[in-house]
């Protein structure tokens, strides 16, 4: 099933004091505990190990069919003054009115209304995407209250703009499925582009659906927003074949450095280990960088994909031929 699309207007001022007090800094799950049900709590500190939660709350009960239908796995953007400066994953819901006014306050005193339909999300993103390109792209001109868009425009938001598709490891693709759409893809220039099903596949095997990651070159920990699922031979020369073979010819790398560093040919793996280019011209930082992570064991370096790894090492001729030395 495609994970919807949810828009969150939070233009005004209160929304986006909101958007700063529990989306943008989390709010610790000892400091409302006593509000929450047993089971709640143990649910909560299932999905933020680290106490960490992020929530967002709604008043209007016109929003709450719309509340109600929303699935773990959802994308919701917050759309603060034409601009969707933050993405997050829904995940889990609950009506708690108290819980609402220790974290918000009233959204009217008057009326004693207060943004008691309440919602958790998880891997939270900075965006800067306009608003108005995404209503183009999908042509809707929704733009008011709380709505999930519908399958077809979810999908279509997603594809376009890739940052939004949070990757939810409860969307399982199949290896099946994820071939399938490789083999049917068209030639009219898209299929240099991975298919949807095949990056989702290929992210579902790298990271199983965690909000970390270890890049496979550095060997650091990263969010999973920092890391990429990095083609080890360029996919643009992949022949069907090695599309096909979407278990084996990927792996992960961090953006802070590795990724374009492996991408330009800068540093490659041989013999299960990262070595440097022989005589790559570097500056002194990029040297450093790729000094600091020479010699480190790749375990992805394995059977199956060291003829990727191999085709690297000669693309960006880390293992030059003698001169011939005829004068």
């Amino acid at each position: 099933m495609t994970a919807r699309v949810i828009y969150q207007p939070c233009s005004d001022d209160v929304a986006r004091k909101n958007l700063q007090t529990t989306i943008l800094n989390p709010v610790l799950l000892s400091d409302i505990a006593d509000l929450l049900s047993l089971e709640l709590q143990a649910e909560l500190r299932r999905v933020y190990p680290n106490g960490k939660l992020f929530i967002w709350g709604l008043a209007s009960p016109r929003t709450r069919n719309t509340w109600l239908a929303a699935q773990l796995g959802d994308t919701v953007i917050f759309n603060t003054k034409t601009v969707v400066t933050v993405s997050a994953c829904f995940i889990l819901r609950t009506h708690n009115r108290d819980l609402a006014l220790r974290l918000w306050g009233w959204a009217d005193e008057a009326s004693e209304s207060t943004w008691e339909n309440i919602y958790f999300v998880t891997d939270v993103r900075h965006q800067t995407i306009r608003f108005k390109a995404i209503q183009a792209h999908i042509n809707s001109r929704h733009d008011r209250s709380f709505h999930r868009y519908d399958e077809a425009q979810s999908a279509a938001i997603l594809e376009h703009f890739p940052s939004l598709d949070h990757d939810y490891a409860d969307n399982d693709v199949s290896l099946e499925e994820a071939q399938k759409d490789i083999e049917n893809q068209s030639t009219d220039g898209m299929a240099n582009r991975p298919t949807r099903l095949e990056h989702k596949y290929i992210a579902r095997h790298l990271f199983k659906g965690k909000l970390t990651g270890r890049c496979c070159i550095c060997l650091n920990e990263y969010p999973r927003h920092l890391l990429v699922a990095a083609h080890i031979k360029k996919r643009s020369v992949c022949s069907k074949k090695e599309k096909l073979d979407i278990k084996n010819i990927a792996v992960p790398m961090c953006r802070l450095g590795c990724d374009p560093l492996f991408e330009h040919g800068y540093l490659s793996v041989k013999d299960g280990k990262v070595i440097k280019h022989p005589s790559r011209e570097m500056t002194a930082a990029t040297a450093s960088y790729v000094e600091s992570v020479v010699g480190r064991e790749v375990k992805e370096w394995a059977t199956k994909s060291q003829k990727y790894f191999d085709w690297h090492l000669n693309a960006h001729g880390f293992e030059p031929g003698e001169l011939a030395g005829v004068g």
